[in-house]
């Protein structure tokens, strides 16, 4: 099969978060290298976002539900949303599956229409920065906007400093019979990493691109205040560690007021 560079808009690429978690990108979600170790994440944001037991959490964006569903089997009421909606399609029936209450709605996160009811937010795996500078902070407030007083914002991303540091130009795994090739590209000026991706399964090869904004923990306490949050801790949210230079995560926590 040719390569494909995505679909295009009125002649102009469209953003490429638009198409970019659909297909292969949703195999590898269901691989065993992210599915099992889904309930030791949830655990551990339970642990950070002091979750408890009918605690009301938003998931944003939320894929197929991985983290939403083991939130709610520990007890918690859960709503995620994703702009993806085979992604949608999948968590719901997962959730009737499993018997557990919550919701899945298609939505997407720069524009989210939830009600000022939720305990915690969870950004996670890495799905901050998708946008430019103003829309990345006007994400980061519509997750405030959604919070009650005391309520918490989780936003995870790799650790920057790690990354710079060991920065790999060129990448390849293997995810559930998915082989990805990943070209990366440190932008320093805009403080991006682009990638170039190439997914190939079965003879079949597709091409997408990805471009993150990566933060400091200075950056991101500032946006954090920005959005009227206020900084509570920083952390490796795969482990619950305290966050250092090596970490190789760098999860955020800012509280309401």
């Amino acid at each position: 099969m040719p390569l494909s560079d995505g679909p295009r808009t009125g002649g102009a690429m469209a953003h490429w978060t638009d198409d970019f978690f659909t297909g292969y990108w949703s195999v590898m979600q269901r691989s065993a290298l992210v599915t099992d170790v889904a309930a030791e994440e949830a655990r551990v944001l339970r642990k950070v976002l002091k979750l408890r037991k009918g605690s009301r959490v938003a998931d944003v964006p939320c894929g197929h539900g991985r983290i939403s569903l083991e939130l709610a089997r520990a007890g918690c009421s859960v709503v995620g949303v994703d702009a993806c909606e085979p992604s949608i399609r999948r968590a719901r029936r997962e959730l009737r599956k499993a018997g557990l209450p919550g919701a899945f709605h298609l939505g997407d996160m720069r524009d989210l229409r939830l009600p000022r009811e939720f305990n915690a937010v969870v950004n996670w795996w890495g799905s901050f920065g998708y946008f430019d500078e103003g829309t990345n902070r006007r994400v980061l407030k519509g997750f405030a906007d959604i919070l009650l007083p005391g309520g918490r914002v989780l936003v995870d991303q790799v650790n920057r400093e790690r990354i710079i540091r060991q920065f790999r130009k060129k990448g390849e795994l293997d995810y559930g019979g998915v082989k990805v090739t990943i070209r990366n590209r440190w932008d320093p000026k805009r403080q991006r990493v682009n990638g170039s991706w190439l997914f190939e399964r079965g003879g079949e090869r597709l091409r997408r691109r990805s471009s993150i904004r990566l933060y400091t923990p200075s950056q991101m306490e500032a946006l954090m205040e920005s959005a009227g949050l206020t900084l509570e801790r920083i952390c490796d949210g795969k482990t619950g560690q305290p966050f250092t230079r090596g970490s190789l995560r760098m999860t955020v926590v800012g509280r309401k007021p």
